[in-house]
């Protein structure tokens, strides 16, 4: 694998970590990219709420593979922005979180609950990528196979996760043109 990308980070929200759990894909994720893949504190404690997810993120952050990265308190700007967005929009602790921090940093959110974020993205030009992003991009790069992603969608549906769609063929894929 290449040199990961040092410009930006890939702030990963809990539904996308959660897919690649089910799909028992989790040590794929960090390889799709060329950027760093991390969590914040925030979404990190959400995800402890699942001890099953717990172990494995533990074993990631463990094994250098994640990085947790703390939510800036001390920035003034970005925890007023967190509250509105968490208090106003009604979003989660760890999506309100991850949305005030890539705003003002300029990175990469990773989520797919895009009736929760993309227009906010959007407004704010937040670069942002899905599950299938991810699985777009792992196909492109031959990272993973057509079947290797039918795979995950199927695990991913089969544990009662949500996707856009039942196999990779019935997905059309967006140009990244950020990545």
């Amino acid at each position: 694998m290449a040199k990961k990308n040092n410009d930006k980070i890939i702030l990963i929200d809990a539904d996308v970590v959660s897919h690649f759990i089910k799909a028992g894909e989790v040590y794929s994720l960090n390889a799709v990219f060329d950027y760093e893949i991390r969590v914040l504190d925030k979404v990190y404690n959400e995800l402890k709420d699942n001890l099953t997810w717990k172990t494995e993120i533990d074993n990631l952050v463990n094994q250098r593979i994640l990085k947790i990265e703390p939510f800036p308190e001390s920035n003034n700007e970005i925890k007023k922005e967190y509250f509105h967005i968490k208090k106003l929009m009604l979003k989660g602790e760890g999506e309100s979180a991850c949305l005030a921090y890539v705003r003002y940093t300029n990175n990469i959110i990773a989520s797919s609950n895009l009736k929760d974020i993309k227009l906010y993205c959007n407004l704010h030009k937040i670069e942002y990528l899905t599950t299938m992003d991810f699985l777009c991009n792992a196909l492109k790069t031959g990272y993973f196979s057509r079947e290797r992603c039918n795979k995950f969608i199927t695990e991913v549906i089969n544990k009662r996760g949500k996707l856009p769609v039942s196999k990779m063929e019935d997905y059309t894929c967006r140009e990244l043109d950020f990545i």
